[in-house]
């Protein structure tokens, strides 16, 4: 990709080579694929996800554990027993799924076509009695966050990129368009290319 955009932009091959070799030392990748930021919102709410399931199923088992100890020392009757251990399973699993729910939620929100700024407030202006999950979709949740977006838009992260040039370049100020790579500097380059990775080339 960058070595395309060099290309077009008439650098030469040993100065693409010089170029794409700085990156490399510098540390400096790029990718095709979602912002780095969706990325890591989605590992950050999948891992707090999974904690969440470790600390029920630990709960769960303590609970359980605790009422057959009540049974073996003659507490409660043996089908007491069984009815609580089916009462804490129901439990465990209603908070499992609420777990999955909200793990799931908070990922939508934060993504590129809903950029949320905090999932806290954003949650906070929706009625959740008429949201549900289906599988990986949300039922009742993009008519919400359409009518929100035009009333309180300033919950939401506005698409806009900035990009200060050197030069003749000056200062650029880009909205949904791609810039004038011809005026830009090669740091102006990487930069952009680095906050835009899903930019296509022509």
């Amino acid at each position: 990709m960058i070595k395309e955009l060099l290309k077009k932009l008439g650098y030469a091959d040993e100065d693409i080579t010089k170029i794409e070799k700085g990156l490399s030392d510098e540390k400096i990748f790029l990718t095709k694929e979602e912002n780095i930021e969706e990325r890591y919102s989605k590992l950050k709410t999948q891992k707090e996800e999974l904690e969440g399931q470790v600390k029920t199923l630990t709960e769960t088992n303590t609970n359980i554990q605790t009422e057959y100890d009540n049974y073996k020392k003659g507490s409660i009757t043996q089908e007491e027993y069984e009815t609580k251990v089916k009462e804490i399973q129901e439990e465990a699993d209603s908070k499992v799924k609420q777990n999955n729910f909200d793990s799931k939620l908070a990922v939508r929100l934060m993504s590129k076509e809903i950029n949320a700024k905090d999932v806290v407030d954003i949650k906070a202006n929706l009625d959740m009695s008429k949201i549900s999950l289906d599988g990986e979709n949300f039922i009742g949740l993009d008519e919400q966050i359409n009518s929100l977006k035009e009333k309180k838009d300033y919950l939401f992260n506005k698409e806009e990129t900035i990009i200060t040039g050197s030069g003749e370049s000056g200062r650029q100020k880009v909205d949904g368009n791609e810039p004038d790579f011809s005026k830009m500097s090669y740091e102006d380059l990487c930069e952009y290319l680095e906050k835009n990775p899903d930019v296509k080339i022509n």
